[in-house]
């Protein structure tokens, strides 16, 4: 059985996290190479700007011989006022991913779980997330709820 192991990221990962996000994506529906192209750029500079602010946590999970063969990201995403809640950073769960090859092996489950034990330890009141159709059966199975969002997409 191969162990895993999951770690903080660092700037000098973020050729896989790109990657990484690159290959969600595509995954989720073909995007022609200049929409990647602009995603990935622009992706590049505003996580690594986040890293180092502190305002990004990414995490790989490695397999013994270092090979990153999952990855996800928690970002610390400023959030409105509400009932209960007087405003402030919320964690948020973004570019989640797992290479073919190692799925079905728990490895965003991994994760996950350090994400919120993070979260937790950080005191937050709760985190978000967008779930694609891939791991929409997933997150329940780690008391995750649905929550509903719409969008207006302009052209």
């Amino acid at each position: 059985m191969v162990r895993f192991s999951v770690r903080r990221a660092t700037p000098s990962d973020i050729d896989v996290l790109v990657d990484h996000r690159h290959r969600m994506f595509e995954d989720i529906r073909h995007r022609k190479p200049r929409e990647h192209r602009i995603g990935d750029d622009s992706y590049r500079a505003w996580a690594l700007r986040k890293m180092k602010g502190g305002e990004l946590t990414a995490y790989i999970v490695a397999a013994p011989d270092g090979h990153a063969a999952a990855s996800g990201c928690v970002w610390l995403k400023e959030e409105q006022p509400g009932p209960g809640y007087p405003g402030g950073k919320l964690p948020y769960v973004l570019s989640m991913y797992t290479e073919p090859e190692s799925r079905r092996m728990g490895l965003a489950s991994k994760i996950l779980k350090e994400m919120v034990r993070q979260a937790r330890e950080d005191g937050h009141p709760w985190m978000t997330l967008h779930a694609s159709r891939f791991g929409r059966k997933a997150y329940p199975a780690l008391g995750w709820k649905r929550g509903w969002e719409m969008y207006l997409e302009f052209e």
